[in-house]
């Protein structure tokens, strides 16, 4: 699990980066089954809110929680039998039900990339790819820092 040490570091420097917003959102609806990142039973959920929704069957492959230099970080990455545009429904509409502030949105059917920071605060970052480990799945993940 090297490679997701380089994920955490990346992931943030996308969620800090706050680009002009750009979409292309398949609007087709989410038509899977979600739940939240509460109903897990996993420590996942450190520096995470807890109201995060994950698809149902999803498969936690890394988690990872750390405080240093007073900023608190979350990685979480799964794995998912998921629709990319499901998947890029279901978070955008989290991002603008909770009002977080976005950055960056691309949705399209092989790539997610939804970002935000609301300064002095938290920045966030949710990405998604095809899963290069599961054939027709795709994989995410998702980064929180609190400053």
């Amino acid at each position: 699990m090297a490679g997701h040490k380089l994920l955490l570091p990346l992931a943030a420097l996308l969620a800090a980066a706050g680009l002009s917003g750009c979409g292309d959102a398949d609007k087709s609806g989410s038509g899977g089954r979600f739940h939240t990142l509460a109903d897990e039973k996993t420590e996942a959920r450190q520096y995470l809110p807890e109201d995060l929704p994950i698809p149902e069957g999803a498969g936690i492959t890394f988690t990872q929680g750390e405080q240093s230099e007073g900023k608190k970080s979350s990685m979480l990455v799964y794995q998912t039998k998921e629709s990319m545009a499901a998947l890029g429904t279901t978070y955008q509409k989290y991002v603008r039900e909770k009002e977080l502030e976005l950055g960056t949105e691309i949705v399209d059917s092989h790539n997610l990339l939804i970002n935000g920071k609301v300064n002095g605060s938290y920045s966030y970052s949710i990405i998604g790819s095809p899963s290069e480990s599961e054939r027709g799945g795709n994989e995410i993940i998702v980064t929180w820092i609190m400053n």
